[in-house]
Formats: structure tokens, sequence, C-alpha cells
């Protein structure tokens, strides 16, 4: 207990004393003739260039001793030259207060001494020891009363200086301690801490001298870009240690070094006397080199490498190759797929085992105990390489036992196995449980473990093994079978070395399989092939009014500005940047080009460092006639901050160009950027064959695009190095890892992504700055021209206008475009075009986006030309949306989703479709082409009063995507819908992925008349989800091609589909990984469908679909809803069918819903129903129910579940019986089997039942010209309305409902939007004369009311057509209204009840 008071003490005596750093205060600097004496104190002294101050001003922190305020420690002359530490006896008032401090201290001490005191009277040891402790802290407390010792004491000192300031002087006499000088410009600099004989530490950079420089140090003196003025100038530098020198452009004068080691750049003429070396460099002048360095002087970059003579140019850089092509080699080296602890998983049907790393290396090792399954599999985490059949594949490995042999330890055989992947338990997973259907592997193989016997080496076995089929999507396993043992040790194990499968080398000849053309059936548009004409002495780097970067005469300060200054380039000049002009290594902090100035970069080599670059005026680096061939990097730096460094509202770290400013970056043209295969490239292979003629380099980075469906979670994407490259081949410098798809069908892109000029954000993977996602940005408010440029690790993420590039707010613009750039590696989209109209963004090609990539941001963006651009790679910010069902989910702004619609990230964003989008891929992203609903423009357009969803597509031709649409349920490749919102309460965007609708009209006015069809033409669709996705009123899709897509397109409104190809598999063996085909769904409502002059092709059957609509079949109904039923809505013609079966053309799938009981579609001319009698005319197809039945042309087709009929003079008819608390209007979403009653065919000499059943769901289809029994079971309503909703001119229903004797009737029509179709029903004298009559007549029976359903209103013009097909409008509010009434029978809560269901006659 004693010793914790010990403790107690000792810590509170600890804290009491220990001080943390204090600033003790601040000193204006008014004098440029200015030193600081800090020769008896330790000092860290930075030199800072702060622009938020206008005079230079010192703070100085104590860091450690006693000193509370500045004037304790230092004085300050009267004309505030000299800042001078002094070693002080008398306190100041505050320091008195700190002496208070210690009196207090001292009480506070000798009390809990007294404390420890009255506690251990018995102790005597005790006692004296706290009696030691007492006097010395009494000892350390008066001698801290009397006075400062400046020995113990250490200070920061910041010497804050804004850019360019000047000193006359500059003195610092230095103790102890450390000094960081960057950034200072003096006529003389006089840095002593020799004197003190202390060690302190100096590192100078960016230093301009222009009189006199005296550095003394005894620890080693770095300068790095120094700049002495040209003559008179001295410099002196002396150190025990070591001196290592860079000049900035040079040194001209003479040099004496004093050292047993010197290194000299070039440009020096010397003689060497002992260790002493002297001599002139650069022609010599009045100026003077003088170093002392006991141990070695290095002296760099004494060459003047840049004349300031305004006629001297840089040599410009060569428009060929850096490295001429070697040729393609002849013979393709073997590849082998290693195998190993990183990309394997043990699994079996028993025992959980991890793989250790083995023995030796590439080993692995495996324990087990010695009663787990006999047979053991290592399964591949990675996909299996893909396989040719017919070709000699070798299997290795080295096995080596960990016990010796036995019958415990006995291998009997081995076997490699290649699993379709949904056959087994996912490798990837987390379950270690293997299992695998009873369904055979792709391919197996077994071999003797003749050779597993040592458990002293490893021993050697492969097998030669050769696939009779091609493998494409499948998992290799490799099963370890051994003998059965129940005894010997507990554990046992095996090591494996070397495992691997090796694709055989092969002769390189050019494939007999090249293809001519890149689709079958669209004529897809590509870019010109020729190059943008080039004119040398165009180049604006020639012309002759242009200064000198570095020269000294070009700045009104006389001499260059420093990396670290904020550097604006003189009014009304034009300075030239040459390498040599600026450092390659120092970060420029900011770059000012005012509005009547110009920068201009040579064509040569170079690397730029920069934060910020503001463009008022103009910044030059090649121009459309003169682009750059140099390879010139500029990167940008800096940590995240929300600041605006560059200029207000326009952020930091990157290039900002204001209103009136104009920037032209053009780098050196490839072309094209990017092409496709003309054949297919399997794995191992190192040689691929593109479709275009390419001038791309060795050396250069290409990217093949995936041939699989999900690109996001099996990343199939590759980037490759070009070995050799001739015409239209490349060979890369590794072989590839996967498959890539190049038939007939379709094909990978191929996109070139390097270029010479690149732009780059700081971080490389490690850096703090990747960890931030804050690359650097670049933004036009003017005008701007950008081609031939990479940008890598741009744009930051989450927060708005921080992009790679992006016109930001510019209006209309007269002459700006993106070309032929790349962007990848992006923390925040690729190009973006926002508030600005006109602009170009042609052959662009960008990879590995985060967040959308082509990007119009608020809604307002229109007449943009988007041509023969790529995309691939784009990922969704945080959670994908998803959702169920048509719903989709919603996002709402946030920090980490500022916004929101990034959750289903696109490569093209289109927030106005009235923008020209041609010849442009998408490969991957949650859609490849987007198009959002915005009711009203957001961000800083909000108050502009158009909807932008309600613009028509300007131009949307020859565009492809793929690999995408999976994240969502209905998601497609090019989706039309979701919904983006901003609340004016919460200052919050809101973004929903689902069903939104839009009608589209001329200039986006909704008026009569000003209706506009979305139109899709020429588009090619391929491994998607959806394929064409469109929410919407109104949709035309005109030339398409859609492969291995899980369906074609989901077009929603008044929608045709024509000239197309759809094919459920192509010859792509990665396409197919479990994935139904669909060729087509009708909808089951109001959506009015035309299909025609398609070709389904390759829908196969699968013996496993649980049902006809997951059976691979080309026309699907949808069956899962009793609330939504179809009209007669789809009609189809001039349809072909290849290689598919009559079982697969029709997949209707029979429930009890409406959806099911009503589905229906016209064939138009028979083609996809073939043999029918009546050849050519049209053809309908109703569902299952004999209710579809309805002459004798009909015959029910087993494979379909559907009736097939000669259409003849019939249409499809469609009503909702309205009944009061029973069948009410409107979605009331009652249960699927909530039966009220049956719909029966009548007449037309019908006797026996053909029904359907009516629920409390409105709604009945069928067939017209027909009578309709109409039997509740509930007792027929005395009130019924019944909306003719699809009863087209010239067509009736003929209805008949029974009612009880004597019943009398009231029965009128009414049309709600013009009375005069309105009639009251008039008794006729018999059912036939209301048959024939004009539908305004109604007769009973005494049995059974006849009325016929006519819709008066209607005009003939009522159907949407296409293609030669009709489908007819549903009709609102035309109505039937009857009223019964009977004085003998009562009605009950208003049904009559317990009326017989008798079919009326078959002869009316």
């Amino acid at each position: 207990m004693n010793y914790f008071k010990y403790f107690i003490f000792v810590v509170f005596l600890f804290f009491t004393i220990v001080k943390c750093e204090q600033l003790l205060g601040e000193i204006e600097i008014s004098n440029k003739n200015f030193a600081i004496d800090a020769s008896v104190v330790d000092t860290k002294i930075n030199y800072i260039l702060d622009d938020t101050i206008k005079t230079p001003k010192l703070i100085i922190t104590s860091i450690k001793g006693d000193a509370t305020n500045i004037n304790d420690i230092i004085t300050v002359s009267e004309d505030k030259s000299t800042v001078t530490f002094g070693d002080f006896t008398e306190l100041s008032s505050s320091n008195k207060l700190v002496g208070f401090n210690w009196i207090s201290m001292l009480i506070a001490s000798l009390l809990s001494i007294g404390l420890f005191a009255t506690t251990t009277t018995t102790n005597k040891k005790s006692s004296i020891i706290i009696l030691i402790i007492g006097f010395i802290c009494l000892s350390l407390m008066i001698n801290g009363i009397q006075s400062i010792s400046l020995s113990d004491v250490s200070v920061k000192i910041e010497i804050r200086v804004p850019s360019n300031y000047q000193f006359e002087s500059f003195k610092l006499k230095l103790n102890s301690g450390s000094s960081n000088i960057v950034g200072l410009i003096a006529n003389s600099i006089e840095i002593d801490s020799c004197s003190m004989v202390k060690d302190h530490s100096i590192t100078i950079g960016q230093l301009v001298v222009f009189s006199s420089l005296k550095v003394c140090s005894s620890l080693d003196i770095k300068i790095t870009n120094l700049g002495l003025s040209p003559s008179n100038t001295i410099a002196e530098l002396k150190t025990t240690r070591n001196i290592d020198l860079q000049f900035s452009n040079g040194f001209s004068g003479s040099i004496s070094i004093d050292s047993p080691s010197v290194t000299l750049d070039p440009g020096c003429t010397t003689t060497i006397s002992g260790q002493t070396t002297t001599g002139t460099c650069n022609g010599g002048s009045s100026s003077k080199l003088s170093i002392s360095a006991g141990n070695s002087a290095i002296v760099r970059n004494l060459e003047i490498t840049c004349p300031i003579d305004n006629s001297w140019r840089v040599t410009p850089a060569s428009s060929g190759p850096s490295t001429n092509s070697p040729s393609i080699f002849t013979t393709q080296p073997a590849t082998n797929f290693n195998y190993g602890k990183s990309n394997l998983v043990f699994m079996a049907q028993w025992n959980n085992v991890s793989l250790l790393d083995g023995p030796v290396e590439n080993s692995f090792n495996i324990t087990y105990v010695t009663w787990s399954p006999n047979s053991h599999w290592l399964v591949s985490k990675d996909p299996s390489p893909t396989l040719k059949s017919g070709v000699n594949y070798e299997f290795s490995l080295e096995l080596l036992l960990g016990q010796p042999l036995g019958e415990y330890t006995s291998i009997s055989n081995v076997s490699i196995y290649f699993f379709n992947p949904k056959d087994i338990t996912n490798p990837n997973g987390n379950s270690r449980y293997f299992q695998y259907s009873n369904k055979p592997p792709l391919y197996m193989k077994t071999f003797s473990g003749a050779n597993f016997i040592s458990n002293s080496n490893f021993i050697k076995t492969s097998i030669t093994f050769s696939p009779t089929k091609d493998i494409g999507s499948a998992v290799f396993a490799l099963q370890i079978n051994r003998t059965a043992a129940l005894t010997g040790p507990s554990e046992i194990s095996i090591s494996i070395k070397d495992m691997k499968i090796t694709i055989p080398s092969k002769s390189i000849t050019t494939p007999s399989n090249i293809l001519s053309k890149d689709s079958e059936l669209l004529t897809l548009p590509r870019p010109s092939t020729l190059l943008d004409p080039q004119d040398s002495s165009s180049c604006t780097y020639k012309q002759t009014d242009l200064v000198h970067w570095h020269n000294p005469s070009t700045w009104a300060s006389g001499f260059v500005p420093l990396p670290s200054s904020n550097i604006i380039l003189p009014e009304g000049k034009r300075v030239l940047i040459s390498p040599c002009s600026i450092s390659q290594t120092e970060v420029y902090k900011k770059i000012t080009i005012p509005p009547t100035s110009e920068l201009v970069f040579s064509d040569s080599p170079m690397t730029i460092n920069v934060q910020d670059i503001y463009v008022q005026g103009k910044l030059t680096m090649g121009t459309n006639t003169c682009r750059y061939n140099a390879n010139i990097n500029v990167i940008f730096h800096g940590n995240k901050t929300t600041t605006d460094t560059i200029a207000q509202y326009f952020g930091s770290k990157g290039i900002a160009v204001a209103s009136g400013g104009f920037i032209s970056v053009q780098g050196k043209q490839y072309h094209n950027t990017w092409t496709k295969l003309s054949t297919t490239a399997w794995t191992g292979d190192y040689v691929i064959y593109v479709q275009d003629s390419i001038n791309w380099e060795v050396g250069q980075q290409v990217l093949i695009t995936t041939s699989v469906y999900r690109d996001e979670s099996d990343n199939q994407n590759e980037v490759m190095t070009i070995a050799a490259i001739q015409g239209k081949v490349i060979q890369f410098t590794k072989p590839l890892r996967y498959y890539h798809y190049g038939g007939q069908e379709y094909q990978a892109e191929v996109a070139l992504l390097s270029r010479r000029i690149v732009f780059r954000g700081d971080g490389n993977g490690q850096e703090q700055t990747d960890s931030q996602s804050f690359g650097g940005h670049v933004l036009v408010n003017g005008e701007g021209q950008f081609s031939g440029i990479q940008l890598i690790r741009m744009g930051q993420t989450n927060i708005k206008a921080r992009y790679p590039l992006h016109y930001h707010l510019a209006g209309t613009v007269k002459n700006s475009y993106i070309s032929d750039c790349s962007v990848t590696n992006s923390y925040y989209r690729c190009y973006t075009i926002h508030g600005t109209n006109n602009v170009s963004l042609v052959r662009n090609v960008a990879f590995d986006i985060r967040g959308h990539c082509y990007y119009l941001e608020d809604g307002v963006e229109v007449d943009n030309n988007i041509w023969f651009n790529f995309a691939s790679y784009v990922h969704p910010i945080g959670k994908p949306a998803g959702g169920p069902s048509q719903t989709g989910e919603i996002f709402q702004q946030s920090d980490s989703l500022t916004q929101p619609a990034d959750s289903a990230a696109g490569c093209y964003y289109i927030t106005n479709a009235y923008n020209s989008l041609v010849g442009n891929a998408a490969s991957g992203g949650w859609s490849g082409f987007a198009f959002p609903n915005l009711d009203k423009p957001i961000g800083n357009h909000r108050t502009i009063s158009i909807i932008p969803s309600q613009f028509p597509l300007k131009e949307f031709t020859g565009n492809t995507a793929h690999s995408s649409g999976y994240y969502f349920e209905e998601g497609g490749s090019i989706y039309v819908g979701g919904n983006l919102t901003f609340n004016e309460a919460t200052q919050l965007l809101t973004y929903n992925s689902g069903r939104f609708s839009r009608s589209t009209y001329f200039n986006g006015t909704k008026k009569d008349g000003n209706e506009r069809w979305m139109r899709f033409n020429n588009t090619k669709i391929y491994l998607s989800n959806r394929g064409i996705q469109h929410w919407g009123e109104r949709v035309e899709v005109v030339g398409l091609e859609s492969h291995d897509s899980i369906r074609p397109s989901t077009l929603f409104g008044q929608a045709w589909l024509s000239n197309a190809i759809v094919n459920g598999q192509s010859g792509n063996i990665v396409s197919n990984q479990g994935r139904n085909r669909q060729g087509f769904q009708f909808y089951d409502t109001y959506v009015q469908t035309i299909l025609s002059n398609i070709n389904f092709r390759n829908f196969i059957k699968d013996p496993d679909s649980e049902n006809p609509e997951s059976d691979n079949r080309v026309i699907i109904s949808m069956t899962h809803s009793d609330v939504f039923k179809p009209q007669g809505i789809s009609a189809t013609k001039q349809i072909t069918l290849t290689n598919v079966a009559s079982s697969q053309v029709i997949g209707h799938r029979v429930v009890e819903t409406g959806s099911s009981r009503y589905f229906n579609f016209i064939d138009w001319d028979t083609s996809l129903v073939p043999g029918r009698t009546a050849v050519g005319a049209p053809t309908l197809v109703g569902s299952h129910q004999n209710w579809w039945q309805y002459d004798a042309t009909c015959s029910y087709n087993n494979d379909w579940l559907c009736w097939v009929c000669d259409k003849g003079d019939k249409e499809i008819a469609s009503i909702s019986v309205l009944v009061p608390g029973l069948i009410e209007s409107g979605y009331t979403n009652q249960e699927e089997d909530s039966y009220v009653g049956t719909a029966s065919l009548f007449g037309n000499g019908i006797t026996n039942r053909r029904s359907t059943n009516i629920t409390r769901n409105a709604g009945i289809t069928g067939v017209s010209n027909m009578g309709w029994y109409l039997w509740f079971s509930t007792g027929t309503p005395t009130s019924i309305n019944i909306w003719v909703a699809q009863v087209i001119k010239n067509n009736y229903l003929f209805v008949a409902i029974p009612y009880p004797a004597n019943t009398e009737f009231s029965i009128r029509c009414a049309y709600r939007w013009n009375n005069k179709f309105n009639y009251n029903f008039v008794l006729a004298n018999s059912a036939s004369e209301v048959r024939n009559g004009n539908g305004t007549r109604y007769y009973f029976d005494q049995t059974h009311l006849f009325i016929k359903a006519v819709n008066l209103a209607l005009t003939g013009n009522e159907y949407f057509e296409r293609g030669g097909a009709k489908v007819y409008n549903v009709f609102w509010e035309f109505n039937i209204y009857i009223e019964a009434s009977n004085k003998n029978v009562q009605p009950v809560n208003g049904f009559y009840t317990g009326i017989p269901d008798t079919l009326p006659s078959g002869n009316l």
C-alpha cells in the first residue's frame, strides 16, 4: 500500500513539472535586413511561404523549458532588424506567476509529504524516503523561482513570409537544433552554426541569392535548387562533414573546392591539386563558389542547359515510337497456371482444414486427421483457364508425404476435374463442405498414386490430358484419394509443390476465321480513319514573342519564382516553359495565368509537379494542328481538403480555367483509340488480332475487356503491355489470363490506355492521397480543348465538381472538345459536362472508374456530341442499388454518397436525353447507358423551368453495351428509369433506382401533337440482364442485336422492337453461367408492344428448368399477378426462328392469376406460330384456359400450354365489371383466389363450358364479337358498371347476365369527357335484335339480360401501329351502367341470390 502511495506522489510531481508545447508570441518583421541570434538556445527553424499574410513575421513556440512569455527569452532591436535570444536572471511578471505556481506546488508537495509521514510513522525507512523526495522537490522549486536556464530551453521558430518576398540581408546564428529553409530570397544570406560548436542540421531548398551566401555547419549541408545571380555573387559553404549542392539552372563563375572527395556534374573546367579543386564553369563570370567539406562535396546541375536568348528552343520530340517494334514471334511459349495456398481451398465432406506454408518455396502443406474422409479436394478459387478440345495440356505437381509411407498415408490415386461452377459448392463461399450435383463434370481424368511414396523428397508427377470439348467457365479441382485407414497417428500431412496446369507452346499463324465485320445485322458507325492534319509551323512554342520562364528578366522581381511560392505570370506576356526551365521534382504550389497572359509548354519531355494552376488567360500544351509528341507528365499534389486553393468555387489540386480563359492540351494522336478483336483470344495467348488499323507503340498499355456477364464480381478485364505490334496484330509481354471472345456475334473491345501527355494524381497505391481518394482535377469554366491525354488517379471521391475532365457552367461553348483521351483508375468519374452545351466528346476511353463516367450533371445539358467513346469497369459508390422487383431502392445524399445516383453508376449518365450519342461502347457498370428521370434540373440550375425527363433522344445510333444490368432484378445495360429529386427543405438529393415512367415531347414541352418517341437505332447488347430496360410512355428500338442476354429488352409504353437478332446463345464458351434466356416477355397490363422483323435463334431447351418461363423460350408470358391483367396489347409480325425447337417458341406459366388466365398476343402473319391453315393470316394466341377456344380453328399446344386460333374477324377485348362492395375499380390488391364468378363464351354454336374465373380484382380479357356470359357466385348484383376498356371500333361484346324473372332495368352508357355519347338503353324485342343493334338496346328473356357492349366514343384511330402490326388502345371512362330492380324478389345486400348458372343458348 505504501509503495502505491509513493507512485501516486511521483506521478503528481511529474505532471506538475512537465509542460506541453506553448505559443510564446509573434514578432512582425518590418526590416528587410533581418537577423536572428539563437546561439544560446536550441531551435527548430522553419522558413514558410504564407500568402495569407502581407508582412513577414516570426512565430515562436516553446517546446521545452519554463518560458511562458516571449519577452523572457528574447530582445528585439529598436529597428526590428535583429532578434536575440538571451539568458535572463530576472523574471517577467508572467514568470513570477510561474514562481507562484512553483510555490503552490511546494505547498502541495509538503502537504503530500505530511500525509505520507502521518501514515508511516511506524516505518522509519519510509519516512526517510519521503523526506529525501521532499528535499529534492524543495531544491528544484527554489532554483525555478530564481531564473530561467536557456540551456534547457528549446523553441520552434516559424519564419512566415509572403511568396516572392525579398530580404536585403538574412542572418542566422545558431546553437543546436535544425533548420529547414525553403523559398528564401535575399541579396545576402549568412547561416552560422559553427561558432557555438553545436550540431545543427541545415536543409535548404529553392534559394535565390543576388550577392552573397555563407553557410557554416558542423553537420551535413544540403542545398537543392540554388539560384545565384549570374554576376558578382559569392557563395561560401563550410562543414567538417558533407556538402550536397544542386543548382537550379547551372552556375557561371569560378569555383574552389577543398575536400578529399569531389563530384562535379558537367559544365566546369577544373584542375586538381591535392584535395583542392579549382576552375571555372560555363565560361566563367565574376561570381565565385567556395566550398570546404571535411568528407565529400557533390555539386549537381552545374551546366547551364537553358539559354535565355528568346530565339532559343529546346529540340522538339519526335512523333515516331520511342522503341521500334520487333517482329511478332513465330512460336508462342508454354504458359503455366500455378496453384498454391493463395488460390486453392481445401474441401471435403468432413473436416475443415487450412492450407499452410510448405517446407520450400512454391509449396503448401495439408494436415488432416487420420479418420477424416478418404477423398479430399483442392479447389481453385480462381476461374479455370479456358481449354480447347483436342489440345494436349499438362497437369503436374510434386508431392511429399509428411510421414513414412504406410496404410494410413497411402494415396491410391489423384484425379483432376473441371466442374460447371453451378454444380459444386462455391469455393469462394463460406462453406468447406464439398458437394456436387449428379451431373457429370465438364472433364475429369485420374492418374495413379504410384509416385506418391516419399516422405524425404518431393517427387514430380505429371499427366497429359486433352478435353473432348471446349471448356469455358469452369472450376478446377484436384481430388486426392487415399486408402481407407482408421488407425495410425492422429494427424497426417502431405506437402505439394509446383502444382500447375501448363498450356503448351504453339506456332503463331494468322487465323483462318478473321472477321471482316463486327456485326451480322447492324452497321455500327466508326470514326474517320484519317488522322488530324498537322502543321509544325503553326506550333505555338515556335512563335517569336515568347519569353522564357527561366529567364530572370521575364519576372518583375528579377528572379525566377520559386516552386513553393504563388507564381503569377507577368501580365501581357507569353511565357514558355522548357524542361530545363523548371524543377522536375519540386512541387509548384500555385501558378496563376492572368487574363492577358499565356503559359506555353515546349514539345519536349518534362515533368511538372504542381498543386494548383489557375488559368484566366491561356494555357497551351499543343493545338489541334500541332499535337505534341513529347512525354509530358503533370502530377498534381495535395492532401484532401475542401478549401478552394485554386480560386473560389474551383477547389484544390488541379487546373481551373476561369470564364473567359482558354486551355489547349493536345498530345500525339493514336488512332483508333479502341477497336475490337477480330478473332477469339484464349487463355495463354500472347498474340491478339484486332479489326482496325492502329498506330499504337511498344511499351504502351492496352485493355482487353471481359467476355463474362458480371464484370465487377468476376473481373476478367486485362491490362496488358505491348511487346510487339505489326499492323492489326499485337503481341504482349505476358500471356492472357482469361478468354476473350471474338466471334461474329460480338467481340471484346481492345482499348489503348497510354498517352504521351499524362495528368495524374500523386497517389501510387501507397501514399496518403490514395487512401483519401483525392486525385487531381481539371475544371473548365471557359473554353477548353483536350486531346491525346491520359488521366490517372484523378477525381476526388464524393466532392462535387472535382472530376478528371470537367466543363463547368460554361454555357454554350463555341470550340470545346475532348478527343482521344484516356481516364484510368479514377476516383470520381471520367468526363463531365455540367451546365455546358455544344461540347464534343469523341474517341475517348475510360477504365476503372468510380461513380458515373461520362456524366451530364444537372439535366440542362443539351446539344452535346458524344461519339465513338468507350467506358469500362465502372463502379457504384457504396452499396449498389438493388431492391425488390420494380420498386428499386432509395438512396439519400450523404457525405459518403454526395450524388445518390452513384449507387447505380453507369458508363454514360445522361440526365437530359437531347444529346447525340453515336458509336459508343460500354462495358460493365450498373448500367451501360443510364437515363434517369429528373422532374426538375438539379444543382446550379434548380431554378431553370424545364422538365429534363420530357426531352427525347436527339440521336442514339450505333451504341453497344454489355456485362451490366445485373445488380438489380429489373436492371438493363441501357436503363431508362430511376428518379433523381432535390428536396428544397433538406437541401439534399434523393435517388430511387426503380420504375419511374417518362413522357417525351418535342423540345421537352408537353402538349398535344408534341409527343415524341425515345428512339434507339442500331444498338448492340450482349451479356446483359434486361438489355434495354425502358420505363416510359413511348419507345422505338429499331435495329438491335442481342446476344447472351437474359432478355434483350423490357419496353414500356407504346413500344416497337424491329429489325433485330435476338440470340439466346452465342459461341462464347464463358457466356452461359447458369442463366436462362428469354426472347421477349410481353407485359401484363396496358403496355403496347409490337415485335416485327426479328430473328430469334439458339433458344435451347433446359431439362432442369423449373417452369416454362425459365426454359429458354422465345416469347414469355408475365403471370405473377391477379391485380394486373393484360388487355390486347401485344403483337408480332415477320418473326423468324433459327435453331429453335417448336417447344421453345412460347413459355407460358400456368398459375391462378389473371395475368396467367388472360395472356394473349396476335401473330399478324403466322410467322411466329407456323403450321396454321391460313398461312400468312393473323393468328391469335391465348392462355391455357378454354375461354380462348372461340371457334373450330383453335387448337391447344401442349408445349406452350396455350390455345392457338385463326384470328378471323376477332380482336382482343377487355372490360372491367365493377360491382359496389365486391369488385371495385383501381388496384385493390385482392387475393388471387378471391373468386366471385365466371365468364363463359356462349352463342356461335358453343354448347360446352369455355370459361374463365372472375375475381375481386377487376378485369376480364377475351375475344371480341362473341357472347360473354357473366355469372356471379355471390348472386347477381343489382348495380353493375361495365368499363368498356378495350372493345375496338366496329367490334362488340354480346353480354349475358342472369337475373330473376320480372326484373326491370335502367341501363345507360356514358363517356366521361363528352356527353354526346351518353345514351339511355331501350328495350329490344329479342336478343338477336340486341346483338345486331348499335349498342344502345337491351333484352331480358326472364332468365338472362342481354346487352351489346360497344364503345360509341371511338373514332377508329385508337391504336398503335408499327411494322404492319397493330395493337389497340385502352380507352378510358366509357362505361355502361346497369341498375336492376324486382318487385317480387328482394336482393340480399345488393345481390339476387340463388340464381341458377345457366349458359345461354348456343344458337344466339
